[in-house]
């Protein structure tokens, strides 16, 4: 190979290195490939660039880079999705559905407490509900300002598919992450929970777990054995 030739690949390879970190260095440069509007595109689902971490499922996909989570769902009917970041004090359950909401369970003992009663429904999809909420937001990017996250809601896009883009600074490295969807499979509609690709429950009642995936909040909540 030319030694002119040599230099220009080198120089090409090189651009490429040092130019992808800033895909994924802020949410405006995350938006030209990942919109969270509701509708996975192709790319959303094959791109791995500076991924850390995939986990790819019939139903799901996760992939976690230096700086954001994204995960999308491809369910096969209308769905909501959580999303619960679990710490060793605290559980922080990440709700989309008609609205964006968050709600802090603080540990006490062996159990869990609601830091309120309900959801804030800081934003809400204006073709569900009437009026914002009063100290409400009237975008999801505005949504994602507040509180580091964001999701698109039921108008949006396709109702079988739900986005969502977390900060990793919701993360430690003790972090666990659950989601829940629904789907119908062998034809029995159900709501999934899956740590990975693996099912679980996180009350090991499933009349609690169908309560905060439908954005009910029980006053206390005990793990199940299996999540302890």
């Amino acid at each position: 190979m030319k030694k002119s030739s040599l230099i220009l690949l080198t120089l090409l390879i090189t651009s490429k290195v040092y130019s992808q970190p800033n895909e994924w260095k802020s949410l405006e440069t995350i938006s030209d490939k990942y919109k969270i509007d509701g509708s996975i595109s192709v790319r959303e689902i094959v791109d791995t660039t500076l991924m850390k971490n995939v986990v790819k499922d019939r139903r799901f996909i996760i992939k976690k880079s230096e700086g954001f989570t994204y995960i999308g769902i491809k369910s096969n009917t209308s769905s909501i999705l959580n999303a619960y970041l679990i710490d060793a004090n605290k559980i922080s359950v990440l709700h989309s559905s008609a609205a964006l909401g968050q709600i802090d369970l603080v540990r006490e003992d062996t159990t869990y407490r609601a830091t309120k009663t309900e959801f804030d429904w800081i934003f809400r999809d204006p073709e569900s509900w009437d009026e914002m909420h009063p100290d409400g937001v009237d975008t999801i990017e505005k949504f994602y300002n507040r509180y580091g996250w964001m999701a698109n809601t039921w108008n949006s896009g396709s109702y079988r598919e739900v986005e969502m883009i977390i900060d990793n600074a919701h993360f430690t490295n003790n972090t666990r992450l659950i989601i829940s969807y629904t789907s119908r499979e062998d034809g029995e509609y159900g709501i999934r929970f899956k740590e990975g690709k693996n099912d679980v429950s996180i009350s090991g009642d499933p009349e609690v777990d169908k309560q905060l995936h439908n954005g009910y909040i029980p006053e206390m909540l005990e793990f199940a054995e299996g999540m302890k």
